[in-house]
């Protein structure tokens, strides 16, 4: 005897976040977050980091198993993923400036433009293509994915 799956009415309106819509599924199939740990096979943390909105893009191999879990395609999951917080391309550009810029001028605790959280800051040295000495500013954040390269 096999389980039938209660389908998503098509009235329903889904959330417009990952955050939500997780959540929104996760309720709506009577699932705690331990159940919907256990039927995706991520931890615990891991599902309160993506409703907590910490994690806002999934890997498609991970999209595939926490869709399953949720009885649902991948694509309703995949239409509300961001890889970023952040806008177009000059805004990211010019946010990778400013941030060059600070870390080389010395500034430590500078926050994260994705959750706000503290960036873990370095700064690394070299040398370019004729021998002399540079240094590459370096960021990441402990809480989300957000890297500075």
């Amino acid at each position: 005897m096999t389980k039938q799956i209660k389908p998503l009415p098509s009235t329903t309106h889904l959330a417009p976040t990952l955050a939500q819509r997780v959540q929104q599924l996760r309720d709506f199939r009577n699932l705690t977050v331990k159940d919907l740990a256990k039927l995706s096979r991520f931890p615990i943390a891991r599902i309160e980091d993506i409703e907590s909105g910490l994690e806002s893009w999934l890997s498609a191999s991970d999209r595939q198993l926490l869709a399953k879990a949720l009885c649902v395609e991948p694509a309703i999951l995949l239409e509300v993923e961001t890889r970023t917080g952040l806008g177009d391309n000059q805004e990211k550009q010019a946010l990778a400036q400013y941030l060059s810029r600070a870390i080389l001028e010395g500034a430590r605790d500078l926050q994260c433009p994705n959750c706000g959280h503290t960036l873990r800051c370095s700064i690394q040295a070299g040398f370019d293509l004729e021998g002399k000495p540079i240094r590459f500013p370096k960021a990441f954040c402990t809480k989300c994915p957000f890297v500075l390269r």
